[in-house]
């Protein structure tokens, strides 16, 4: 997310902190265990402006994946693949490779984890 680095209060029930409105793209990938694309509905580069800002992402952000990070049948967050209004939006492909990396990152999470603990 744009803004200031650092932690965010709890927002959620779980205590998780979450700096992101309700129906944010990484939320819905949390809720659903799954990818979750988005794209800038706007025609103008005003519209998209607003669309990437509500959502905390930077400017020139036209195209959104967000993917949940599991590790052993718990989520541990989300990871956002973002795309400039130059690229083509995401699709199914990009999807499970990006759902591949985030199990790789999720695994290694969990590792250093408890490698550390």
């Amino acid at each position: 997310p744009a803004g200031a680095p650092g932690p965010q209060p709890p927002t959620t029930p779980c205590d998780i902190p979450v700096g992101y409105p309700e129906g944010h793209p990484a939320l819905l990938a949390v809720e659903r265990c799954g990818s979750v694309r988005s794209s800038s509905s706007g025609d103008s580069d005003a519209a998209a402006a607003l669309w990437a800002a509500a959502r905390k992402w930077p400017d020139g952000t036209a195209h959104a994946l967000s993917v949940v990070l599991r590790s052993r049948g718990r989520t541990l967050g989300a990871a956002t693949f973002l795309r400039g209004p130059s690229r083509r939006p995401f699709d199914r492909v990009d999807a499970t490779y990006a759902e591949d990396v985030a199990a790789r990152v999720a695994a290694s999470v969990d590792l250093a984890a408890a490698v550390r603990a």
